[in-house]
């Protein structure tokens, strides 16, 4: 079991295989991976896909400014809840810390799980 605030990817490698991206916020970095997402909407936005290299590079340079989606290779989707199998297993970063390899995914929203004061 593990948390995780703004983003969860699985991944082989940025350029070949299962890229899959779990978003509780829009940005990524300086990429605007999920556009409609927002932290405070009790959902997540999941992005799945295995594109060919040259659709990667195309949907790479579009990251910054959230014009990757939408692209009928990228299954996008919002919920609450998601899970699905990786086969085979990926590697896993939860806000930008590797977390390990893993073969079964399931993630769910936990709204107002976390609370920010300044």
């Amino acid at each position: 079991l593990h948390w995780f605030v703004a983003h969860l990817v699985a991944r082989r490698s940025w350029w070949r295989g299962r890229v899959v991206a779990v978003m509780n916020a829009e940005w990524h970095g300086t990429w605007d991976v999920a556009p409609a997402s927002h932290p405070g909407d009790a959902l997540l936005d999941v992005l799945d896909a295995t594109l060919p290299l040259r659709d990667r590079f195309k949907a790479r340079g579009r990251l910054p400014t959230g014009t990757h989606l939408p692209h009928p290779a990228i299954a996008s989707r919002r919920c609450s809840a998601w899970q699905t199998d990786l086969d085979p297993p990926l590697e896993v970063w939860l806000d930008g810390e590797r977390t390990g390899r893993v073969r079964h995914l399931s993630v769910r929203v936990e709204p107002d799980a976390l609370r920010v004061v300044i």
